[in-house]
């Protein structure tokens, strides 16, 4: 069966991983059911925060994948049983799916499955990955539970990373993301977007993980760097945003091209304000976890 890969997952043991939003009890999910307009996973165990630093650990996207399309000049889109699928899944032009199944995002978290575009030769696809990148080298697909970012100054070194960072990037597309100030007990979530209303894209690199009967389970992580001076005071970190002007280079280019990425990624204009501390909880998903708070 197709998703068997996603079965198997399914006996993992309780373990500790990084947590959606450090400091808290949550739950990953695993197995196989839809979310949104992509297919995710099911089957629920309980994990426990550990000490493992989070990053960039939620975002939006609400976007019309029609629109995403035409920003980033996608040409086709991977679709199964109505639902932006993996990798292995048939494409089809964007002028013939169905914006309506699509369903917006306001709390995009790790496990969740992911659009990202990706460069497959002379065509560029959107397409699905698990958010929490497995490397090949794995025994068990919940170590991506704890690889939802890769690190920009180090990923070209880390064994988990480096291959990926060279033969497989892709732009994840968000219309903005969360991030917390503060420690643990006492966190107030902000909501960053651009200042523009365009789509951003988050530069990321993706991994294909293969079980013993041959499926294989797509999976990605994004790119963070040191927090812009002006945001700093609320987290130190945030993702890598890819400049317009270099989308086709971070897809194509046949060696890393993360320094001038890094280097154009100011040019591209945000802002940030205080949200309710609703976005904490994964199970809330509406428009009202991005309103602004300081305006009440």
């Amino acid at each position: 069966m197709r998703h068997s890969l996603l079965e198997s997952a399914a006996i993992i043991s309780q373990r500790f991983v990084k947590d959606f939003e450090p400091g808290i009890r949550t739950r990953a999910l695993i197995g196989l059911v839809r979310f949104g307009a992509f297919h995710s996973s099911g089957t629920s165990l309980s994990l426990t925060a550990g000490r493992l630093e989070i990053m960039c650990g939620r975002f939006t996207l609400k976007t019309d994948p029609k629109v995403i399309a035409s920003q980033f000049k996608v040409s086709s889109i991977a679709i199964l049983e109505g639902r932006i699928a993996d990798l292995t899944s048939p494409s089809v032009s964007v002028d013939q799916v169905d914006s309506e199944i699509f369903k917006p995002n306001f709390n995009v978290a790790p496990t969740h499955q992911i659009p990202a575009i990706v460069s497959q030769g002379e065509e560029t696809l959107l397409t699905a990955f698990a958010w929490g990148l497995v490397p090949t080298w794995a025994k068990d697909p919940a170590i991506g539970s704890r690889m939802i970012n890769a690190r920009s100054e180090t990923a070209a070194e880390k064994p988990s990373f480096r291959s990926a960072l060279v033969k497989r990037r892709c732009i994840v597309p968000a219309d903005g993301w969360y991030e917390w100030q503060g420690s643990p007990g006492s966190k107030t979530p902000f909501y960053f977007s651009p200042m523009s209303n365009s789509v951003m894209g988050f530069a990321g690199i993706y991994e294909s993980w293969k079980t013993p009967d041959g499926q294989l389970l797509w999976s990605a992580a994004i790119l963070t760097q040191q927090a812009r001076p002006d945001f700093s005071y609320i987290h130190d970190r945030m993702p890598v945003l890819v400049a317009p002007e270099l989308e086709k280079t971070w897809l194509s280019a046949p060696a890393s091209p993360l320094n001038d990425v890094l280097d154009a990624a100011s040019s591209v204009d945000i802002q940030a304000w205080q949200v309710s501390s609703a976005v904490g909880n994964v199970k809330n998903n509406s428009a009202d976890l991005t309103l602004n708070q300081t305006l009440f």
